[in-house]
Parts: C-alpha cells; sequence; structure tokens
C-alpha cells in the first residue's frame, strides 16, 4: 500500500496550488482523436431489455449442469516474468490460501448460506452471443435498487466467432450461494433464481476477443428483476463498491470455475483463494487491425494483478474482497488457466472510468462518490506563538467507499502546520496533502493539524479543508471546509 499511498500524496500535492485534483483522464479530452476517446470513455451501453422471468423458467437443474464456463481472455497481458516457465502452477511459496491446492484455492465452507461473503457471491448462467449456454461468477452490490449483480464485460458482451460486431448475451440468470452438489433444490437455490432485466457496459469495452478482453473496462452490471423483495434484502446484504486505482490489498477471490468434468472445478463448488495484489502493468497488447482507433490501449491504472491465485474460466465476473470487509474492490478479468505452468490472475478495480461509467444509468436513483468535509477549530482566540489544533471530519454520504481520498490543507502567511494526524500525510509549512487509506458510509475519518501562529500572524486565520471529488459526486459544495482561528496577543 504504501506506493499507492506516495502517489496519492504527489498528486495531492501537485493540486495544492488551487486545492483543487486535476481532471481524470477520462472526463478530459483533446481536440481529435483524444476527444473521441474521452466521448468513448465516458459512454455507458445498454442492453436491450429482456424478460426476467422467461430466463428463470429456461435455466432448469438440466440446463445448468450443460453450462459450460466463459473461455478466459486471449489477449495475455505481459505480467510474467522470464522465470516463469519453470514454474509449475502457483509455486508452494506462494499459495497462502489456508488449505489451497496446486492453484491456491480451497472449497468454500458448506451451506453457503452461512457467510456474508458466500451468500452474496453466486453463478451468473446466460445464453452467449453465440447462442451456446455459458456461465461466470457475479456478486450482489450495494445499490439504491438493491438489485444489481457485479461481473465483467465479457460475461454480458461478446464478438461472435465470424462476427465484425459485438452482441450483447441473453437469458441472464444470477443464483446467489448456488450449490451444485445439492441434490434439493431448495439447497442448490436457496435464495433462488434471479432473471436479468437489462445489462450495463462501458462504452469503450468492446468485446474484441484479440483486443480489449482483458482491458481496465472489463466490468459490467446487471440488474436482476424484482419480486417481493428485492435482491439484496433476498440474501442479507451486498458488497460495498470500492472506488480505487487498483494497488496493494489483502483480498479473497470467490467464484465458480466451470470446467465441466474437473472437480472441483466443475462450476457445481464455490471456491475462494487468498490473495495480495499488486497493481498490473500496463497493457499493451492491442490489436491495431480490429480494434477502432477510438478504443484506448488500457493503461496500468485500474487492474489489481495476484500471483497467490490462477483464474480458471468460469470465474471471471468474481469479486476480489478486501478480506476483513465487505469491500469489493474488483471483480476478476483475466489470467492463466489452472494447470498452466505461470499462474496468475488479475482483477479489474472499481474506478470511475469502469464502474463510475455506468452506474448512473444502471442506478440513476443511487448517490453513490459523496464525500463531504467539515473542519473545526477552538472556539476561544489563540495567542499569537502558539498552536492550535484544528479537526477535519470526511464523510461519506453515498453508496461506495472510497479508497485512497486526498485530503488537502492550506494556511496563509501567519502560520505555519506543525503536524498532522489521522491519515498519511506530506506538509510544508503552509500546505499538506493526506491520503485517507478507506472512507466507507457511516464512517467519518477525522484528521487533526496542529498549526502554530506567529508572531505576525493576522486577527483572524482561515485553515481551509478540501477533500478531492470526482464527476460522481452530486454536489461538490461541501468539498471545502474552512475553520477560522480567532487571534490574539
Amino acid at each position: 500500500m504504501a506506493r499507492t499511498l506516495v502517489t496519492t500524496l504527489v498528486t495531492a500535492l501537485a493540486a495544492l496550488g488551487g486545492l483543487a485534483i486535476q481532471p481524470s483522464p477520462a472526463t478530459t479530452g483533446s481536440a481529435g482523436s483524444g476527444a473521441a476517446v474521452a466521448q468513448v470513455r465516458a459512454r455507458a451501453e445498454a442492453s436491450p431489455l429482456m424478460r426476467p422471468g422467461q430466463a428463470v423458467r429456461y435455466w432448469t437443474p438440466a440446463r445448468q449442469a450443460e453450462a459450460g464456463a466463459t473461455p478466459l481472455p486471449a489477449t495475455r497481458p505481459p505480467l510474467v516474468p522470464a522465470s516463469a516457465s519453470r514454474l509449475l502452477s502457483v509455486p508452494d511459496g506462494k499459495r497462502i490460501t489456508p488449505g489451497g491446492d496446486a492453484n491456491g484455492y480451497a472449497r468454500v465452507r458448506r451451506p453457503y448460506t452461512g457467510a456474508a461473503r458466500s451468500r452474496v457471491t453466486g453463478r451468473l448462467f446466460f445464453v452467449n452471443s453465440g447462442g451456446q449456454g455459458d456461465s461466470c461468477s457475479a456478486s450482489v452490490v450495494r445499490s439504491a435498487s438493491g438489485l444489481l449483480v457485479a461481473t465483467a464485460a465479457h460475461c454480458v458482451y461478446s464478438v461472435p466467432e465470424g462476427a465484425e460486431r459485438g452482441r450483447w448475451h441473453s437469458h441472464f440468470a444470477f443464483v446467489p450461494a448456488y450449490d451444485g452438489r445439492a441434490t434439493d433444490e431448495r439447497q442448490r437455490e436457496p435464495y433462488g433464481r434471479w432473471g436479468g432485466r437489462r445489462a450495463w457496459k462501458p462504452g469503450a469495452y468492446t468485446g474484441l476477443a484479440g483486443g480489449d478482453w482483458n482491458s481496465v473496462y472489463d466490468f459490467a452490471l446487471i440488474e436482476v428483476g424484482r419480486r417481493e423483495r428485492t435482491l439484496q434484502d433476498a440474501v442479507g446484504g451486498a458488497l460495498t463498491p470500492l472506488r480505487s486505482q487498483g494497488g496493494w490489498h489483502t483480498v479473497i477471490a470467490t467464484g465458480y470455475p466451470g470446467v465441466l468434468g474437473r472437480k472441483p472445478y466443475d462450476g457445481r463448488d464455490q471456491l475462494w483463494c487468498l490473495a495480495r495484489t499488486q497493481p498490473a502493468r500496463a497493457l499493451t497488447a492491442v490489436n491495431a487491425a480490429t480494434v477502432p482507433a477510438a478504443v484506448p490501449a488500457a493503461g496500468p491504472a485500474g487492474k489489481l494483478e495476484t500471483y497467490n491465485c490462477h483464474l480458471s474460466k468460469g470465474h471471471s465476473g468474481g469479486p476480489f474482497v478486501v478480506k476483513g470487509t465487505r469491500d469489493l474492490v474488483g471483480v476478476l478479468s483475466a489470467g492463466t488457466e489452472d494447470g498452466e505452468a505461470d499462474g496468475y490472475s488479475v482483477a479489474n478495480a472499481l474506478n470511475v472510468e469502469s464502474y463510475g461509467v455506468i452506474v448512473g444509468e444502471a442506478d440513476p436513483r443511487g448517490v453513490y462518490d459523496a464525500l463531504s468535509i467539515t473542519a473545526t477549530g477552538p472556539t476561544g482566540p489563540v495567542r499569537r506563538g502558539r498552536t492550535a489544533t484544528v479537526t477535519a471530519t470526511v464523510t461519506m454520504r453515498g453508496l461506495l467507499a472510497a479508497a485512497q481520498v486526498p485530503v488537502t490543507f492550506r494556511v496563509p502567511d501567519g502560520a505555519a502546520f506543525t503536524a498532522l494526524s489521522g491519515a498519511d500525510c506530506a506538509r510544508t509549512a503552509r500546505q499538506a496533502a493526506c491520503a485517507i487509506d478507506t472512507v466507507r458510509p457511516g464512517h467519518p475519518v477525522r484528521l487533526t493539524a496542529r498549526v502554530r501562529l506567529t508572531a505576525d500572524a493576522p486577527r483572524q486565520v482561515p485553515v481551509t479543508a478540501h477533500v478531492a471529488a470526482t464527476r460522481l459526486d452530486p454536489s461538490r459544495r461541501d468539498n471545502t471546509a474552512v475553520a477560522r482561528l480567532p487571534v490574539q496577543g
């Protein structure tokens, strides 16, 4: 996490002059092709409306048993060191899952209804764009509607063999806590079968197997049909989307690898893997002959890689959850098949460029990235030459959590910062930049700044605190706060 903090702090310090964070590349563009790229990145695309009941009826237990698993992305990112060819699967020294197998995975304890993480994770069945029964993994994600499921974009959209354009998959049916070994249907589908109503993906995701299957845009949301109660209520909760650009995390990957005939990788068992992530390197393997010029190559931001776990087909779209929390930091996107000698897997982070592009369309009533800040200081006067404490409180009023949140402070001539606490901070005499590890809904984070007044301090000293906003924030008027210190003596 340290290098992520350094990058965040440097960015925040660079912005201190105007107390403003530079716009994301996803929201800016230059003339010509640059503007076209920005428009592609910022657009959400939605599938045609579907009939949830039709999908529920279609995916009988017999069809579920015959469902295949979505193939892994064909473009391999340059993540594997040359020495990897000498490795066999995940080496013993990199397997950190208790009881993990050669791929780093272990079976989740049954019944899957017994733990929050396994309840909200399920198997996603669908008919792919080529007309074949297929499956991925997915999870219930917190939303205002209570009906959203998060997965990978290649689990909802692809370019069929021989076709020039991508097509949406159809007949989506999400089965939370699916247990394919159970003989009783109520145990196999403890929360029922939830038919998809609509799916969304970023416009920059084209579905081209030789192009962007492992891009930062490989993320999708599916809205399931409403019943007497919402999906979120039925499973007793949801994962909280964690806005980030990837980075260093300890995560639990959960899902349903679906290689028929390869127990426990045949789609009937929910598996999990403990992993330590790092930012993935830039992905440069883009087929220039097939990828439209307006679709940018994926960069290093927004992806997490781990060498502790293999990715097996069918596990695509499964959640990366920060250990000890319900924070969904990414969904599985790319990697190597189990049994290969260079095991790794890659997940896409839920950043503004992917998740942020589509969540407003998928859940229009939801308020998501709504950070605010307040600042308070001593009520009585502070003598010149003395030190005062200012407290800044950062609150998330939206439905998601945010990682590495930049907070900046500034004081005018006549005052200087002597210390800051509550986050990782870098400071000069009159400016400071901090990075809060995580801000979660309902859990405000407090930072304190010690400010010393000089002998020539004015009668009133303003201490300005600012928390960075994204374009998902519906109002930025509460992103800056000022504590005014009365001065005497």
